[in-house]
């Protein structure tokens, strides 16, 4: 059996109020209506809240427990219209950001928590694949990725363009050159990221342009362990030129006649555009985007 929330609200506002009078006038209904839905309470439970007395009326026992059930759940009902409502105007919350590079979010972080200081922010990091995936999971909210792949379930919007390039320690012979060739990089040992990095498919892609062949093949996991693979001497790492940190050890180099564009995005599920926490940070990230171009 249901209960009609209606008939306990009027019932909750008499006792409030100590009469149907100005129980009727709080609840902006006729008195009539409202003694009605108090009686259809009773009747439906063949009990007994209110003693009715001249103009005023007086809780029965029952009517008084029945008061402080029905005072916390519309306590409740108040506490969770006030999340709603906090949430909708962004004073609370939860933005679940994720990157495939944290150098290109923590200005969009920054940005967030200060023009929303009471919405918390969590933040995933990993490979382009991982991330894109933790997405599609619904793991998290909003994305800055690079070269996303079309999907109808999302909606992209680019941020910035770079470019994928070769660093080799600052003694390495090449280490003087103004770029590098295919033909050189294969000489060399190539020291790449792991299946599921945006960087290592776009050099792939693009190296399966040409008729070179890499025979010397050192694969790391992570960003940071390329750069200190690179800097010990170990091969020539390809990355993102914005991801490479001022380090004196390596230095970069373009690699000439590859398409090596990197396009970072910020990316989110379609359905989830109209979310007023997601669609804040889409638009602060665009804005920081059009700042700093």
């Amino acid at each position: 059996m249901t209960m009609n929330l209606t008939y306990l609200r009027a019932f909750d506002a008499v006792a409030e109020a100590g009469s149907f009078v100005g129980a009727a006038a709080a609840l902006h209904v006729t008195q009539p209506t409202l003694s009605e839905q108090v009686k259809a309470l009773e009747r439906k439970y063949g009990v007994a809240l209110f003693d009715r007395r001249g103009r005023g009326v007086v809780l029965t026992p029952l009517g008084h427990e029945l008061r402080a059930i029905s005072r916390r759940l519309f306590d409740l009902e108040s506490e969770a219209h006030q999340c709603l409502a906090d949430a909708g105007q962004l004073r609370s919350g939860l933005l679940r950001l994720g990157t495939d590079g944290p150098v290109h979010i923590m200005p969009l972080l920054a940005a967030f928590r200060e023009r929303y200081p009471g919405v918390d922010v969590a933040l995933s990091t990993g490979n382009g694949e991982s991330i894109r995936a933790a997405l599609l999971a619904n793991e998290i909210d909003l994305a800055v990725i690079a070269n996303v792949e079309a999907d109808p379930r999302l909606v992209t919007a680019p941020l910035r363009e770079g470019r994928v390039v070769a660093i080799v320690a600052h003694d390495h012979p090449l280490a003087e050159q103004d770029s590098v060739s295919p033909a050189e990089l294969a000489a060399e040992r190539l020291v790449t990221r792991e299946y599921g990095s945006v960087t290592q498919r776009i050099f792939h892609e693009a190296w399966c342009e040409t008729e070179h062949i890499l025979d010397d093949i050192f694969q790391v996991d992570s960003r940071e362990a390329l750069h200190a693979a690179v800097a010990a001497g170990l091969g020539i790492g390809v990355v993102d030129e914005v991801e490479l940190p001022g380090d004196p050890r390596v230095v970069r180099l373009p690699i000439d006649g590859l398409d090596l564009r990197v396009i970072e995005s910020v990316v989110c599920w379609a359905d989830r555009f109209d979310i007023r926490v997601v669609r804040a940070g889409w638009e602060l990230a665009l804005e920081i985007a059009a700042r700093d171009h």
